[in-house]
């Protein structure tokens, strides 16, 4: 657990990171887990008996980067981040997590002052220890963000609207729990358009309709409202009578959340409902 210092613990004001401070950060988490040998299956090593152990990326990083991204000047981290943008950090980042691992064994060469020796990686142990180190700077960026279980950089919810996010898992997969997560890391993920959002909050529409249609509803008022919005709102229909001049980045929050809570609670009533 991470240890609240006086400041935080009396509510005083936090700075905020800038895209600058970010970027310190990230390079300072990246090469702490560096040196703990996070990235040693990737980068590979020399040994004085046996030479270069080629990584994961082979005898050329950088190019293999480019062949990957295909972006250029991304490695060496150190060299390149201070000419980062934003989607180049948050490329790396996805990047990074695809490719680190813990290793299981560790040992002393001590031929010729060799050096640390590494083997047996655990990439499922990389991965935890890489999110729980960025994703305590990315929350503090903007209005924060996170890595998912997947890798994949994404806004955090508002305070409060977490548990929007439990899973509850169904028995119907392709209608109901495989589009859930498509909207939510369609909706979720950095620098997500205002259409990608739209889409996924129509999404979260049909799979309210699929519930209805199995039997599986909320009062009928609230329904009523419900529908009401994904009809006449310009999300499904395409007509004159669409109501299309409203603030699209704040409403989608509004019903992105809204359409998403409900189906938590809809898929709750359906499981209690097929419990015998």
């Amino acid at each position: 657990m991470t240890r609240k210092y006086y400041a935080e613990r009396k509510g005083a004001k936090l700075e905020p990171l800038d895209f600058q401070s970010l970027k310190r950060l990230f390079l300072l988490k990246f090469e702490l887990l560096q040196k703990e040998f996070y990235f040693r299956e990737a980068t590979g090593y020399k040994c004085t008996d046996e030479g270069d152990i080629l990584g994961t990326w082979g005898s050329d990083p950088e190019a293999f980067f480019f062949l990957k991204l295909r972006l250029h000047d991304l490695w060496p981290i150190r060299r390149c981040i201070q000419d980062y943008d934003e989607t180049k950090l948050f490329t790396v980042a996805e990047f990074l997590y695809d490719y680190v691992s813990e290793p299981q064994e560790k040992w002393y060469h001590s031929w010729n002052d060799c050096g640390m020796h590494t083997s047996d990686y655990n990439r499922d142990k990389g991965r935890a220890r890489y999110r729980n180190e960025m994703n305590g700077i990315l929350k503090d960026y903007k209005s924060g963000y996170s890595l998912s279980e997947t890798g994949e950089a994404q806004e955090c919810p508002p305070d409060g609207l977490e548990l929007v996010f439990e899973e509850v898992k169904t028995d119907d997969p392709e209608n109901i729990d495989d589009r859930l997560r498509l909207a939510i890391s369609k909706y979720r993920r950095h620098s997500a358009t205002l259409d990608e959002k739209k889409d996924a909050v129509r999404t979260l529409g049909d799979i309210l309709e699929y519930l209805k249609k199995e039997g599986i509803t909320l009062p009928s008022k609230d329904e009523s409202d419900l529908f009401n919005i994904l009809n006449n709102f310009d999300f499904r229909h395409h007509n004159r009578e669409q109501k299309k001049e409203y603030d699209k980045e704040i409403w989608y929050d509004w019903l992105f959340y809204t359409f998403l809570a409900s189906i938590n609670i809809l898929l709750k009533l359906k499981n209690r409902k097929g419990t015998p």
